[in-house]
């Protein structure tokens, strides 16, 4: 296994020359698949009280089964992944959340489901920086103890992998060419990413459902995005909004 951890260095310089998502997430799915991982889901947190991950940046490589299901359920809000990565700055292995989270309602029944997806354990990677990000990278499979030098390579790749694929999706622009947004576009994004519909977000805000889908639309055509997680994706990313 030591081969694999020197190799952290090897994939943090290999991402920078990727340029598709895809590619790089095939990147350290492989390179995880050598510490015994075999699924990974990445991206910013939630707004604090919602159960869903699709209002913002978030990619994995879960099956559609199990993805429907987290949504569906609003998993995030039990997820221990989440809460662990929103308090420390130090990865934590899925036997160590177990423990740590065993009286949380709701944990032990998530981690059961996990299991019966083929992955028994997993990696918490939390992920934090400016303005207040926060985002995590959680790894899923079947491997056992994770020695200090392989936890502290799946960090560093962990890292490296969350800002390269946060790069892609949100580009970077000089401060004078980033895109204004109203007051009222910029309400319904931070609604967005607190996962609301376009209808919760009128009744929030007083106004129609029309008006709530018409401003984000116009958001996104500002930015130049096809999807709404992208669009608050690339909100967080240039300070717009507050994640």
């Amino acid at each position: 296994m030591i081969a694999h951890e020197n190799a952290a260095f090897d994939f943090v310089e290999r991402i920078q020359a990727l340029d598709s998502v895809a590619a790089v997430l095939d990147t350290f799915r492989q390179e995880a698949g050598h510490f015994g991982f075999s699924t990974i889901a990445l991206g910013m947190l939630p707004a604090a009280g919602s159960g869903a991950p699709s209002g913002s940046f978030f990619v994995s490589t879960w099956p559609e089964t199990w993805v429907d299901t987290y949504v569906g359920e609003e998993l995030a809000r039990l997820d221990p992944t989440v809460t662990h990565a929103r308090v420390s700055a130090v990865p934590a292995t899925w036997s160590e959340l177990r423990i740590l989270y065993r009286k949380r309602p709701g944990s032990i029944r998530l981690f059961q489901a996990t299991a019966a997806h083929g992955w028994p354990e997993g990696l918490c990677i939390p992920v934090h920086g400016p303005r207040g990000y926060q985002g995590v990278v959680s790894l899923g499979g079947e491997t056992g103890d994770l020695p200090l030098r392989s936890r502290a390579a799946l960090h560093l790749m962990g890292l490296y992998l969350h800002e390269r694929l946060k790069e892609l999706m949100a580009p970077d622009l000089a401060p004078s060419e980033v895109p204004r947004l109203t007051p009222g576009e910029i309400e319904c994004i931070q609604w967005l990413m607190a996962g609301k519909t376009d209808w919760e977000i009128g009744e929030i805000l007083g106004i129609a459902e029309a008006t709530a889908h018409w401003r984000i639309e116009r958001a996104k055509k500002k930015l130049d995005v096809k999807t709404r997680a992208q669009l608050t994706a690339l909100a967080v990313h240039y300070g717009l909004v507050r994640p």
